[in-house]
């Protein structure tokens, strides 16, 4: 294909287009898009986006691979970017001999009088040490990095930023300012590059069986590649919020960029493996599911966004954020299991009645509830710290019972890949459900596998299930718990005496 596109190229001037190359090589263009990719990876040819002939033969100068650590910000700093996950390839002639040479993306406008915009490469030479007026990757207090103009002057050290619109940063005697590199060059946002990721193993072995109703302990993406496709009927991901969380082993707090191209990998293997009958739901706060809705947009079919109106607390001088999102998708339009759930009425804890008038209309109203809607304020956080396990974001387990209730069948398997506090198991369990966790701190795998040897299959827990429902009653309704000594839908994590033995006594199955 190189031989064709060269040759084509020399003769007219002008790249031949996809269509063309198909027609040329007998090959479908989803193909000829294949071979394209690996040759632009391999650095023989460039593309250029947005152009019907836009791919350009490479120079026959020599390409070397460097890698690509991430991000580096000209702005304020952030924190140290991060190890090596890509590699690039740039011309040779832009590498010193016998030096150490990495690659890291620009975050910010500080050096745009550099000619150093936003989106750009910069090409660093490992270094400790620079002269005045050097462009430098400077670590501070060995915590935060920044790209800035390096000046060692009488008691202090000056990174001073290539914008007139912003403040030098000064170090006096005492804070610690590292030089990590000076830069070499700058690879425009504009200008084609290879950029190489890592190859995903093929060799990954898929289990052969589910290993259900286990926790595992591992990296969650590398554990749902081991996933067969479309085996799992529901899967549901809390992700950590890269809000600087205090978790176990996990840092909580990358690059947006990084955070978001991370969460695409694992939410592209969330589709995979869930059933053509089955469900995919995230929750998180707004801010990233409009990114997750954008993602899944392409590769699923949106259902809904379900509002969990939840008790907040005041914050900022804008609006009160006081609602999660879940978002709920399937992999096709229609045949996708979903069950017709009710919220119990509110009644008057002294005399029993229904506290909301309904328009006068009362004695027409469904006797089990309202049907669901895309909002939902009857299940609050846990508000408690006698209901909260040692995890810093656990969802009360009646939220994920309507879930699980809401979309899948006894029977069922349930995949979480961030089980945390193990919410998503232990509603499984309770409600007749296989569930798959994976975590990646050994801390939280011990919390949970600790929980679930309490939990029986249909046990209170605390609650009390509407056994007692009548016949006509929605068989998913009967499997609803109501909380303890309220007269509406649970508002928090039961209370759970984990040292005491719970009742474990069956519930007749024909009511279910």
């Amino acid at each position: 294909m190189l031989d064709f596109v060269t040759s084509y190229t020399k003769k007219r001037g002008f790249a031949p287009s996809i269509k063309e190359m198909g027609q040329r090589m007998g090959l479908a263009i989803s193909t000829i898009h294949q071979h394209l990719m690996a040759l632009q990876n391999k650095g023989y040819l460039q593309r250029q986006k947005n152009q019907k002939r836009g791919i350009e033969i490479s120079s026959s100068e020599k390409l070397v691979k460097i890698p690509l650590w991430g991000t580096i910000a000209a702005g304020e700093p952030i924190h140290v970017f991060e190890e090596q996950r890509e590699t690039i390839a740039v011309p040779k002639s832009k590498i010193p001999s016998s030096s150490e040479v990495y690659a890291l993306r620009v975050v910010g406008n500080s050096m745009i009088d550099e000619n150093i915009n936003d989106g750009d490469v910069v090409l660093v030479r490992q270094q400790e040490t620079a002269e005045n007026g050097q462009k430098v990757v400077a670590l501070i207090d060995n915590h935060e990095a920044t790209l800035k103009k390096f000046y060692k002057e009488h008691g202090y050290i000056r990174l001073q930023p290539a914008n007139k619109n912003m403040e030098p940063l000064i170090f006096r005697n005492g804070r610690d300012v590292a030089i990590q590199g000076i830069v070499l060059d700058v690879i425009r946002e504009e200008t084609p590059i290879s950029i190489i990721f890592p190859e995903i193993k093929t060799e990954t072995k898929q289990y052969k069986k589910l290993p259900l109703n286990e926790i595992l302990c591992g990296d969650s993406i590398e554990e749902m590649r081991k996933i067969p496709d479309n085996s799992i009927d529901m899967t549901f991901a809390d992700p950590p919020f890269n809000l600087n969380k205090k978790y176990g082993n996990y840092k909580d707090k990358r690059v947006a960029e990084d955070y978001i191209k991370w969460c695409e990998q694992w939410l592209t293997e969330m589709v995979r493996i869930t059933k053509p009958t089955g469900s995919i739901l995230v929750h998180n706060i707004p801010k990233w599911l409009i990114y997750y809705a954008n993602h899944l947009n392409k590769i699923a079919i949106f259902k809904h966004w379900i509002a969990w109106d939840s008790m907040s607390t005041p914050l900022g001088k804008t609006l009160l954020p006081a609602h999660y999102g879940i978002l709920f998708y399937t992999k096709t339009p229609k045949g996708f299991k979903f069950h017709e759930l009710r919220s119990p009425h509110k009644k008057c804890r002294t005399c029993g009645e229904m506290i909301k008038d309904y328009g006068g209309k009362k004695s027409q109203i469904h006797p089990h509830g309202t049907l669901l809607s895309d909002v939902w304020a009857d299940i609050h956080r846990i508000r408690h710290n006698t209901r909260r396990d040692a995890h810093p974001c656990q969802l009360p387990e009646p939220l994920l019972e309507r879930l699980v209730l809401m979309t899948t069948d006894e029977n069922d398997v349930i995949l979480d890949p961030f089980i945390g506090a193990g919410t998503t198991a232990l509603a499984a369990k309770r409600l007749g459900r296989n569930y798959i966790g994976i975590d990646i701190d050994p801390k939280y795998k011990k919390i949970v596998a600790d929980k679930l040897k309490k939990v029986n299959y249909r046990s209170s827990n605390g609650y009390k299930y509407n056994n007692d429902a009548p016949e006509t009653a929605s068989k998913y309704l009967r499997n609803l718990t109501i909380s303890e000594n309220e007269g509406i839908y649970p508002i928090d994590n039961p209370k759970l005496t984990y040292g005491t033995k719970q009742n474990s006594k069956p519930i007749n199955p024909s009511l279910f």
